[in-house]
């Protein structure tokens, strides 16, 4: 029961701070988006103590979101380059952690289906469309950008290689995060490097907001298997 009630506050949480995105209100934004996180962690843990116990929880998941909270905390602070490189560090802890959770989850790589690689497609696509447009405007932060884009590939690498041990909607759930979270961060990258565009904010906080949640929920079915 205390999952749903965690859940229905974070969406709530989520389309205020949304609607302070696109209303670009500074102070909507710093009194809901370092909810975020905390709320979906407790949403995780009650959601895994509801289906199973506590031996249960990934602390592996628990770290990786603690990582997302700072980052998202760092990427308020807008007037200073570095508290940027300070969020995308925070994020590479988040997906660092998420890659070892799910190769973790992985028993045994015998049944993976070589067909699985496809579905490195729509990843390599976003990549293919959006890199070109800011990695030679990033200057003094192409190596740290560089190194960040490597990580969350991998990280949507072994998402996918989770077809091996997982199916259906632990897999779906992940799978679709982690596709989500390529998108948003490249959009991130586009909007500060390339020129923002339309709708910049609005699409990259929920995309966002959608990689994270669907992680986090694939990895609560994921706990209970």
């Amino acid at each position: 029961m205390l999952q749903y009630i965690f859940l229905i506050i974070f969406f709530i949480v989520v389309a205020v701070e949304i609607f302070g995105e696109i209303k670009e209100n500074q102070k909507i934004i710093y009194g809901t988006k370092p909810l975020l996180m905390p709320l979906l962690i407790l949403f995780y843990i009650f959601g895994v103590l509801e289906l199973g116990s506590i031996d249960q929880v990934d602390w592996l998941i628990m770290v990786a979101l603690i990582g997302g909270w700072a980052g998202d905390i760092f990427l308020m602070l807008e007037d200073d380059e570095k508290w940027f490189l300070f969020g995308m560090g925070a994020f590479f802890i988040n997906q660092i952690f998420y890659i070892i959770s799910f190769l973790l989850s992985i028993g045994s790589y015998s049944g993976f289906n070589v067909w699985g690689l496809f579905l490195l497609g729509p990843s390599l696509l976003i990549l293919l469309f959006t890199v070109p447009r800011f990695i030679k405007k990033t200057g003094d932060m192409k190596i740290p950008v560089l190194v960040y884009m490597a990580a969350i590939l991998l990280m949507h690498i072994t998402a996918i290689l989770r077809i091996a041990e997982f199916s259906g909607i632990p897999l779906i759930l992940v799978y679709v995060g982690s596709l989500s979270f390529i998108f948003s961060d490249a959009s991130i990258a586009v909007n500060k490097w390339a020129g923002e565009f339309h709708n910049a904010r609005f699409i990259i906080m929920t995309t966002y907001v959608m990689a994270q949640f669907y992680i986090a929920l694939g990895s609560i079915f994921t706990a209970v298997l």
